[in-house]
């Protein structure tokens, strides 16, 4: 996919198809790119959320395809998904003093490349390994049931379930939407909103 579909309306659907976290990573590097002299970090979050519309004025056209593009996240959370690709050397700080983000070769190559970009942030992802689900094929079924549901409501995925939460529903003997209520992660809410769904999957109802 090219890097324009990342800023228009076909947004959604890429991160439905890819990792969420590699979505995000690769706009963020898009946005970087544009800024051929460097970027402040607080500056990328603000444009990334929509918060600086002058800079938008001011900027190159492609820099409008990310504008207000990222506004699910909050400003701690972008910095977070910034400082994982600074620390996957995609990313670099020029001056110290007065430092601003640029691209670095590996970081141009990545944005070239349809390789997942392993964005190493501390959430959504889970602190610990994510377990292996004894049963791959429900599991896919499941992921594809709760992305369907992301899109229909316009979330990205891990705001229905995370994958982690996805992986105990397959490893526990669930029969029940109350025996739901153990899995981490799936509170009342989403057991009321998206239980039955997943019941209907892994019971093959």
């Amino acid at each position: 996919m090219s890097l324009k579909a990342i800023g228009d309306e076909e947004l959604l659907d890429y991160v439905i198809e890819k990792d969420f976290e590699d979505t995000v990573s690769r706009i963020i590097l898009a946005a970087v790119d544009v800024h051929t002299d460097g970027v402040g970090r607080v500056k990328v979050s603000k444009i990334l959320r929509g918060k600086d519309p002058g800079s938008v004025i001011r900027s190159i056209s492609e820099m409008r395809d990310h504008f207000g593009r990222l506004r699910i996240l909050n400003g701690d959370q972008i910095l977070d998904f910034i400082e994982s690709l600074v620390r996957l050397s995609l990313l670099d700080i020029e001056d110290p003093d007065f430092p601003r983000l640029v691209l670095t070769k590996k970081g141009n190559r990545a944005l070239k490349s349809n390789r997942s970009i392993p964005a190493m942030i501390p959430w959504p992802l889970p602190s610990k390994d994510i377990p292996v689900p004894v049963d791959i094929e429900i599991y896919d079924d499941l992921r594809a049931e709760r992305n369907r549901l992301a899109k229909e409501e316009g979330l990205p995925p891990y705001c229905v379930a995370s994958n982690l939460s996805l992986v105990e529903m397959v490893n526990r003997e669930i029969s029940s939407v109350d025996d739901m209520n153990d899995v981490p992660g799936i509170g009342p809410g989403r057991i009321g909103k998206y239980g039955e769904h997943f019941l209907k999957v892994l019971c093959k109802v």
